[in-house]
């Protein structure tokens, strides 16, 4: 299979064929947007690296005048850019690019994608040989059935190659730090889903806790999930308070009132030394307290409105302590929601779980809430997405 590199800079040129040539790839190089157009003629692609910032003539137009050629219209395109704002992504992809890559990117990602795009190109291929013979041959109503058969084992394997990136985009589902252990329970309804989580460490010994719930499930709550990372890494940058980093999520998801989409969020920064917690919430279901000195539940709530649904969306912080013992335990509707007979829902049971559980490492805590899915729903699979996080602190550090 050929690929075409289109990139200004040698290094990432060198650094791109050093990469994938062990692929089995037929590659070959443009320093700029006119000398891409020129290869294009000779070299006639399946994939092309695409760079957005070049002299003379950048990406954007590569990627227009290709996608107006006949000849050259199925060329799976991934684009670089170094920049990571969402209207650049928007740009891109309303160019006609299948997929995007943030510069600096990370190789393993870079392979995954590529590879996957060869799976996507040598189906595409072969779809087309099979949809030539169809065209030529007067065939029976039987042939017609085998090969819709078949067009649906090519959308299954292609849902499971999105289902494979999707899970790409979310943080490892376990964090220790200091005396607190964070575990993530994620299960989407069909192959991939609106939710999105992310743990991680942030300087001088606190986590950050992210939850988001994008509205629908399915491809389009799926995409909102993947900008969802793209707009919070954008966010940590530039803002430390959790209503801060709400309130620059919402500015990035303007473009969803239009289309009838929203995304709710929970928030959260926790010192992992002495266990104070500043959260804020845009719209989501309201997270719960285990207090072990107490043997009771508390409820966290905070006032702000579901991403991308007003352009000044305001959000609070608000602050509290975990003692050793306690935990957090947040969620998406999918689960609250839950209900076999659209009376009784599964998440008034979530007080009596986390007692019933308090001595329960967080892992075993997330199977016993999915054991008690199932069972509350009689084996009935869930009509949702659906993601759980669990923090607890400790009375000592996680030892190394």
């Amino acid at each position: 299979m050929r690929l075409l590199v289109v990139d200004d800079e040698a290094y990432i040129r060198d650094l791109l064929v050093e990469t994938l040539q062990p692929l089995g790839l037929d590659i070959a190089l443009a320093v700029d947007g006119c000398e891409a157009l020129s290869v294009l003629e000779r070299f006639r692609p399946h994939l092309m690296i695409l760079d957005v910032a070049m002299p003379g003539m950048d990406g954007y137009e590569v990627l227009r005048r290709l996608r107006a050629s006949e000849s050259f219209s199925r060329v799976f395109v991934l684009m670089l850019t170094a920049r990571g704002e969402i209207r650049d992504l928007e740009k891109g992809l309303d160019s006609g690019a299948d997929d995007y890559l943030v510069k600096p990117f990370d190789l393993r990602e870079l392979v995954a994608r590529i590879k996957a795009a060869i799976r996507v190109q040598s189906l595409q291929e072969e779809l087309l040989v099979k949809n030539h013979l169809l065209e030529e041959s007067n065939e029976t109503l039987a042939r017609t059935l085998k090969t819709q058969e078949r067009l649906n084992r090519i959308f299954m394997l292609e849902m499971d190659v999105a289902a494979r990136l999707q899970n790409g985009i979310f943080s490892p589902g376990r964090l220790d730090l200091g005396r607190v252990r964070a575990a993530a329970r994620y299960q989407p309804s069909t192959k991939i889903g609106g939710d999105f989580y992310d743990l991680r460490p942030l300087d001088e010994g606190h986590a950050a806790i992210f939850l988001a719930d994008a509205v629908g499930h399915g491809v389009s709550a799926a995409l909102l999930a993947a900008m969802a990372k793209t707009a919070l890494e954008g966010a940590l940058a530039g803002h430390s308070r959790p209503s801060e980093v709400l309130a620059s999520l919402n500015r990035s998801f303007q473009f969803c009132s239009e289309l009838g989409k929203y995304l709710t969020a929970f928030f959260g920064v926790l010192n992992c030394d002495n266990g104070h917690l500043i959260y804020s919430l845009a719209g989501h279901v309201p997270p719960l307290i285990y207090r072990d000195s107490q043997r009771c539940v508390e409820k966290l709530d905070s006032p702000g409105l579901c991403l991308g649904i007003f352009q000044e969306g305001q959000y609070e912080d608000r602050e509290l302590t975990l003692c050793p013992g306690d935990r957090l335990f947040a969620y998406t509707d999918g689960i609250y929601d839950a209900s076999s007979d659209d009376h009784d829902l599964f998440g008034s049971c979530f007080p009596r779980i986390l007692m019933e559980n308090a001595g329960a490492s967080n892992e075993d805590l997330l199977d016993r809430l999915d054991a008690g899915l199932m069972e509350f729903l009689g084996g009935a699979h869930p009509a949702d997405d659906y993601t759980l996080l669990a923090v607890q602190l400790f009375r000592e550090p996680a030892s190394s």
